[in-house]
């Protein structure tokens, strides 16, 4: 995990909370810490490759949430949009009368 937080190239900021301030001592302590012992846990830690597929399992389930939420978000607005669109096309219609084709409609813009 600590060559992945280090390639992240994390950096301070003027918001930092708590706990990014201790991801950033985790990062800057581990860091240092060669490739050579971190191939050395790959391979001879008979639990690496559980733990790997589980941190790809964390992120994939993460982005999953993530990208679910947003799909909300823009559905949300494209429905709010789409009602806007009906109320001001209605709206118009009252005001100027009703249209009776497609044709009509695109010679009058």
């Amino acid at each position: 995990m600590s060559k992945v937080l280090e390639k992240l190239q994390l950096d301070s900021t003027p918001i930092n909370t708590k706990g990014y301030e201790t991801l950033l001592k985790l990062v800057e302590n581990t860091s240092r810490d060669s490739f050579d012992l971190n191939y050395g846990l790959f391979m001879y830690n008979v639990n690496a490759m559980e733990q790997l597929e589980r941190m790809d399992f964390a992120f994939e389930s993460l982005k999953k949430k993530l990208f679910g939420s947003l799909h909300g978000v823009l559905r949300k607005e494209l429905f709010e949009n789409s009602e806007k669109l009906k109320a001001l096309q209605e709206k118009s219609v009252k005001q100027n009368g009703a249209l009776s084709s497609h044709r009509e409609t695109v010679k009058i813009r």
